[in-house]
């Protein structure tokens, strides 16, 4: 049977997203499989007019990661279908899964964001995909 991880962060733009694709890079195991989503969807027009988006993409592709633009929201449906779900986000509170409806196995990563008034956005970014990548070798090392 396949288990199903979910990473979520707070919009599904960087940090979940970069989990998701280090996971599918790493893990050769067919017995499991990686999702992301947010919190809260973001879309394209808002990462434009809000923060921007311009270091996360440029410092992931330096990684082999392409991010795609639109971002997924956290529903039921995929909570239903997840055995483990990892918070990759300083801003999402691990108490929001604490009633755990669905028995998941929680973990949390407390990855902050580029943030719109860093300086540096491309350094920053790099260091968050470092740990990040490094998070998620661990990780897929354990699951054996």
């Amino acid at each position: 049977m396949v288990k199903n991880i979910l990473f979520v962060c707070k919009h599904n733009i960087f940090r979940s997203r970069a989990a998701e694709e280090f996971f599918k890079k790493f893990n050769k195991n067919k017995k499991y499989r990686a999702r992301s989503a947010g919190m809260m969807k973001w879309h394209k027009r808002d990462l434009d007019k809000d923060r921007g988006y311009a270091a996360e993409k440029k410092v992931a592709k330096e990684f082999g990661i392409n991010l795609k633009v639109e971002s997924k929201s956290l529903d039921s449906a995929v909570l239903k279908k997840t055995d483990i779900i990892v918070i990759t986000a300083d801003d999402v509170p691990a108490s929001m899964f604490k009633e755990n409806l669905f028995k998941m196995k929680l973990i949390v990563w407390k990855i902050r964001d580029v943030k719109v008034g860093d300086k540096n956005k491309e350094e920053i970014a790099r260091k968050i995909l470092r740990d990040i990548e490094i998070k998620v070798g661990k990780f897929v090392r354990d699951l054996k």
